[in-house]
């Protein structure tokens, strides 16, 4: 099953499909850095990527030491409690278990958003090419902080200060690692849909009933459109993971297939 040139991959768990990705994600790593010195990827911090992010850093024969790794994104607010954020759940859950060569996010509690921005923009042109994005898809449509109605397929920079959406905050209220100070968080520095969608090999984790609506619309389109950023998945190249309880039911396939 395919949305355009995306594969679509139904798991039969939340467990399952982190276990799925991270063995992919695995492989490729496993492969670039045994033919290139170094190997950069972007994560994405949410309930969406915790069973995925647990298994990559039990995955074996990866030497990290030579890894760098993004933050897609991050909120800001000068007041924000770093429990809150985005950095918390990454070092969490990979980054101080795994250790890589080095990691960048933009900081939630730099004095001027627009300043932290053209900085965390300078440190991802310097490490050009990116090898492998690893996201989810937020219930807004969205693809990291880009939410519809300010996204561009086309954006000229690599990082924008951004303002959080009704229905992403919704979404936060709901998730475990920022529910706590969900209403504060109403601004984010983010990685752009180019800046994302450059990297050379696309994993995108979308598990839980509550991303299955999104799901439906997206999957839905004939064709990329601005109005949901997730949709430019159509475009490129990449594997979309599903479970059963994300996966709508118009593509869901029988319990007896093979997935």
């Amino acid at each position: 099953m395919y949305f355009g040139r995306t594969e679509l991959i139904v798991c039969e768990s939340y467990t399952e499909l982190g276990r799925r990705a991270a063995r992919d994600v695995g492989a490729v790593l496993r492969g670039l850095l045994a033919r290139q010195p170094e190997v950069r990827m972007i994560f994405a911090a949410a309930e969406s990527q915790a069973t995925f992010l647990d298994a990559l850093a039990a995955e074996p024969g990866l030497d990290w030491g030579r890894v760098v790794c993004f933050n897609m994104d991050e909120f800001w607010g000068p007041g924000l409690p770093e429990a809150v954020t985005c950095i918390r759940q990454l070092r969490r859950q990979l980054y101080d278990r795994v250790h890589p060569k080095a990691w960048f996010v933009p900081r939630y509690n730099a004095p001027e958003p627009e300043a932290e921005a053209r900085a965390f923009a300078e440190v991802f042109r310097r490490h050009q090419p990116i090898d492998i994005l690893c996201q989810g898809i937020g219930r807004s449509g969205h693809l990291a902080l880009n939410e519809p109605g300010i996204t561009r397929f086309d954006d000229p920079e690599p990082v924008r200060v951004v303002d959080v959406c009704e229905e992403s905050i919704r979404q936060l209220r709901d998730d475990p690692n920022f529910r706590a100070a969900a209403d504060e968080l109403k601004k984010g520095i983010t990685l752009t849909v180019p800046a994302l969608m450059g990297a050379a090999h696309k994993f995108t984790m979308v598990p839980l009933a509550t991303k299955r609506p999104i799901l439906e619309r997206v999957l839905a389109l004939p064709h990329a459109a601005e109005a949901l950023p997730a949709s430019i998945l159509y475009d490129y190249p990449g594997r979309l993971y599903m479970d059963r309880d994300s996966c709508p039911p118009a593509i869901a396939p029988s319990k007896d297939a093979p997935t």
